[in-house]
């Protein structure tokens, strides 16, 4: 009964915006990180933060290390979009995509065929990296090969800065083309999908609530509360591939009945 009631929420809905977080990964194998087995069980969140990396080569000596090795959601990782990137995708060839607001920095909404100007990644990705001082940029795969050569901790080429992956850290700022493009999401939308987010993070979480605030209705799928079911229309307290699959498939099908008719 509750997916029929999503269903009834979004079925006018011509353009939809999808908000995803970690819980959207995790069912292609990567760990969210609040959940009972989450990454913050596992390691020390201040790894996270940009000064500490900044200051604590054997950090960065491990982060390259691990882009190499192809772990968890790393520049090599063999990770592969699962069953809800891809009900996104169909909503995206279906024209009835405003865009994809996500917090992951796994690039598989990439993966799964959704193009560049379809997703705004607020917490940045692992496919680009930066020099921190000068600014210049190259793929990540790029500063592996200069890792494969030797170079544990590379710098940049250029003036000798740190190198970092595109991914936010704590303590960064989000970046501004990032956040415009979510912007340009939220007023094309009529209605918001929240997928495998808590929706606690801030500022990027900002963007549900300033949906609820303009009355879209938001219908939230993901294990577990999140800070958005108290202005959800419809709160589905599921795995998103058992759900958002069969709920995409009648949402399209559905428009297109309504289109015919």
């Amino acid at each position: 009964m509750i997916v029929e009631k999503a269903l009834e929420v979004l079925g006018p809905t011509e353009r939809l915006l999808v908000f995803s977080g970690a819980g959207l990964s995790t069912e292609s194998g990567i760990p969210d990180f609040r959940g009972p087995d989450g990454l913050w069980t596992k390691v020390d969140p201040d790894n996270f933060n940009i000064n500490r990396y900044l200051t604590n080569r054997d950090l960065r000596v491990q982060g390259w290390r691990m882009h190499l090795e192809g772990s968890l959601w790393g520049a090599r990782s063999t990770v592969q979009p699962n069953e809800g990137h891809k009900a996104i995708a169909r909503l995206a060839e279906a024209g009835r995509l405003a865009g994809v607001v996500t917090q992951n920095v796994d690039g598989l909404h990439f993966k799964s065929g959704l193009p560049d100007d379809q997703v705004a990644e607020l917490h940045g990705n692992v496919r680009n990296s930066h020099c921190v001082t000068c600014l210049s940029r190259w793929p990540t795969e790029t500063v592996l090969v200069w890792v494969e050569a030797g170079e544990e901790d590379p710098r940049c080429p250029q003036c000798g800065g740190v190198v970092k992956t595109d991914t936010i850290m704590f303590g960064e700022q989000l970046t501004e083309v990032e956040v415009q493009q979510a912007r340009r999401f939220l007023e094309a939308c009529d209605s918001v999908l929240v997928v495998g987010s808590t929706v606690s993070v801030w500022p990027a979480s900002e963007v549900v609530f300033a949906a609820a605030e303009s009355l879209k209705p938001i219908v939230v799928i993901n294990r577990g509360e999140t800070e958005a079911d108290r202005v959800a229309a419809v709160k589905l307290d599921a795995a998103i591939g058992e759900v958002l699959p069969g709920l995409v498939d009648r949402l399209l099908a559905q428009g297109e009945t309504s289109q015919n008719g």
